[in-house]
């Protein structure tokens, strides 16, 4: 197609990156431009200079995880900052297996808000951020959801009308209404850092002090996301995902249908019944 496309992608672990790399080929496009949103510098950048990094792009595909069924904070304020003037957007979430809350619903209404027509949006599957404790979605995206983002991809590139964010389903749960979700965090073994950076460089809110492994401040610390990329760059497992005998019960509960059934991707388009 003619259209320059770009990805604007939150993926502290990559999944949500490989299905909006996915979507991009199926549209016609092999070198989409990345605007890696998951660096702080880069979210810091765009708010200052958002025109600038946009101009050489015609459409987005938007792309980031989903947390307690909502956006990231740092997302949410990253989108926030971008003016569409009139661009076209694909909207696309990952979610662990569970469900995918508002997350999509709440994209849509900021992208649109700012400007942007929402030429499709999708909910697509990833390995769940806390599989270590209850394994779910386990090596996903697959394959399969590789070929039907691919699809998705195809069938939205001629999109010329617009999605309305009241056409998104929300699915509202106790997470998706609480303002006092808690991510699990993972446990640091300093004794077992060699204090090789990797986890300050992944970490997508920069809290992580590359000297020695640990966060920067107690405050930092509380701004920790619980997405689990400082633990998936831990070759020395001085990070990992581990929980008392009560949060792994709770957690079982929770995960208990996700970890048994396996979800498929949701894809909308303007129009659809």
């Amino acid at each position: 197609m003619s259209k320059r496309i770009a990805i604007l992608c939150f993926s502290p672990t990559n999944t949500t990156a490989a299905i909006c790399q996915a979507i991009a080929l199926g549209m016609g496009t092999k070198d989409a431009k990345f605007l890696d949103m998951t660096r702080p510098g880069f979210r810091e950048e765009m708010a200052r200079q958002a025109d600038a990094a946009m101009a050489a792009s015609d459409h987005l595909i938007i792309g980031s995880p989903v947390y307690f069924g909502m956006l990231p904070a740092p997302v949410s304020a990253c989108l926030k900052s971008i003016a569409g003037r009139g661009k076209g957007a694909t909207a696309v979430v990952v979610y662990g297996n569970r469900d995918y809350g508002i997350s999509l619903r709440q994209m849509a209404e900021i992208i649109s808000r700012n400007g942007f027509r929402v030429a499709a949006a999708g909910a697509f599957i990833g390995q769940h951020s806390y599989s270590d404790i209850v394994p779910v979605a386990m090596g996903r995206p697959d394959q399969a959801d590789l070929e039907a983002a691919f699809g998705f991809g195809m069938n939205s590139a001629g999109a010329s009308r617009g999605l309305a964010p009241e056409d998104i389903p929300a699915q509202h749960d106790f997470f998706t209404r609480s303002k006092k979700n808690m991510p699990l965090k993972p446990v640091f073994i300093p004794d077992l850092c060699i204090q090789c950076g990797l986890c300050a460089d992944g970490c997508p809110a920069g809290i992580l002090s590359p000297g020695t492994g640990s966060y920067r401040s107690r405050s930092a610390e509380a701004q920790c996301l619980g997405c689990m990329a400082c633990v998936r760059r831990c070759a020395q497992q001085a990070r990992i995902v581990k929980s008392n005998a009560v949060v792994r019960l709770v957690m079982k509960h929770i995960l208990r249908k996700a970890s048994k059934e396996r979800k498929e991707p949701l894809v909308l388009f303007p129009g659809q019944s």
